[in-house]
């Protein structure tokens, strides 16, 4: 029967997958048995969707993966959705006369500095005022530590006066959205910095229209960003991250000012998030005579966004614990994914943990991990009683030189891994990351000596 078996073998147009973009060249092996059974063998496709060749079987396997999707949560992809809702609701602005309490700080002699807390009454702006910012609409690209910091800048908005649903984000990165917009010329390797020209370029020619116009794009510099980490030289952005904001704007007006000719103004304001105070003060610059804010609403705003801040962290920690211990429970296996905050978007991570998830396998992220000292005190409990750490949250150990917010947590991700027996690591890094290069000796190192099941995907 084996002697006798005849094939076709075809590779052509025909045999081409057109169900996602990757459209894989396959190869269609017909065979037919002496005693007439026919059979098809696909080869030369790169994911389940190469394995069917119409509509309706794939709708089936969608349904099969989307079932084993329910059922092994990806909280990468949960994050990537959370951080751009809105899931706190910020509280009432307080009352015109309303009565706070504040600090009268004076420079004396020999700058001395002297604070004495006062009580005073809230100041508020004009009903007009309040009425004309519910009318403006702010768009802001979803790039970048955009991905971390979304629901500060959302909330901050929303307690000022506009509306939730002027708060306009870009979509997530795709091949559609590069093509089309991202063509004004950049001199970094850098894709996730490169790719905010097209998502600038999504907001002023899609999201920006004659029906529902944007006010402005607001891009800001994030030149420190907030970190649980302990102990650390500094919690810097990557200067790449922070400067890209700057770069967008030379790039849309260096020939054609495009934010003129659509009648929005470009506003990318340096902000320090690991500093409260200067954070304050720097909003009220960048919005305070733009919204006509008074310098309390303005501050109480930033007080909020803290707040939805806080709530984002509780949100990822709650569903990264139940994760992990409903593992450790089973003694099943939940994968990791360490990266940096863009890596939540589907356009940059190419959907990799999709397919380790239909696997059976949970997915993490580094901001679902608990931060809890009590929580993590078990797995470092040897570190901690030989003094090698000062705290559960601590790497000075490994790595001192932890001046950058995002690769310090990569790295303390990685640890937390390799002292939990149930987590497994997927290292993600975009092609030529500078901040990512140091990290990649040592968390290597980290994986290897504690036996981590471990996977790198750099360069991508």
């Amino acid at each position: 029967a084996a002697i006798a078996l005849t094939y076709e073998s075809r590779n052509d147009e025909s045999t081409v997958c057109h169900f996602c973009p990757n459209e894989c060249s396959r190869t269609f092996i017909d065979t037919e048995t002496p005693s007439g059974e026919t059979s098809r063998y696909i080869s030369g496709f790169s994911c389940e969707k190469g394995t069917v060749e119409s509509l309706d079987a794939l709708k089936v396997l969608n349904k099969k993966r989307n079932a084993l999707k329910k059922h092994y949560p990806n909280l990468v992809d949960y994050e990537a959705k959370l951080a751009f809702k809105q899931f706190y609701e910020p509280e009432p602005m307080p009352e015109a006369g309303t009565t706070k309490e504040d600090f009268d700080v004076k420079v004396g002699f020999l700058s001395k500095i002297t604070k004495r807390r006062v009580m005073r009454t809230f100041e508020r702006s004009s009903k007009e005022a309040w009425e004309r910012r519910q009318h403006v609409r702010v768009g802001i690209p979803k790039v970048l530590n955009i991905w971390s910091t979304a629901p500060f800048w959302r909330t901050y908005l929303e307690s000022v006066g506009i509306h939730m649903k002027h708060v306009v984000f870009s979509p997530d990165t795709s091949e559609e959205m590069w093509l089309e917009g991202g063509k004004y010329g950049s001199i970094d390797p850098c894709y996730p910095a490169k790719v905010s020209q097209a998502h600038i370029h999504h907001l002023l020619f899609e999201s920006h229209t004659e029906e529902a116009p944007l006010d402005c794009v607001f891009f800001p510099c994030i030149t420190h960003v907030p970190s649980p980490m302990e102990g650390v030289m500094d919690t810097a952005s990557c200067p790449i991250v922070a400067g890209t904001p700057e770069v967008m704007k030379a790039a849309f007006t260096k020939e054609v000012d495009f934010f003129s000719d659509h009648g929005v103004e470009y506003l990318a304001p340096a902000m320090t998030m690991h500093e409260p105070n200067l954070l304050k003060r720097q909003l009220f610059e960048a919005f305070g005579e733009r919204l006509e804010l008074t310098r309390d609403e303005s501050d109480f705003a930033v007080d909020q966004a803290w707040k939805a801040m806080d709530r984002f962290h509780a949100i990822m920690e709650g569903k990264g614990k139940e994760i992990l211990e409903a593992v450790e429970e089973d003694d099943a296996i939940a994968l990791l994914m360490i990266g940096r905050p863009y890596h939540s978007d589907p356009g940059l991570n190419h959907s990799v943990m999709d397919e380790f998830q239909v696997l059976g396998y949970p997915i993490l992220s580094i901001r679902s991990l608990p931060k809890d000292p009590a929580w993590l005190e078990r797995f470092f409990k040897e570190d901690l009683e030989s003094g090698r750490i000062a705290s559960t949250l601590d790497i000075n150990e490994i790595w001192p030189e932890n001046y950058s917010t995002n690769s310090a947590l990569k790295v303390w991700a990685a640890r937390f891994a390799s002292r939990h027996p149930n987590v497994a690591v997927l290292d993600l890094s975009s092609f030529k990351c500078g901040h990512d290069a140091p990290t990649y000796g040592i968390i290597d190192k980290i994986t290897s000596s504690a036996k981590v099941p471990f996977s790198a995907l750099h360069d991508i």
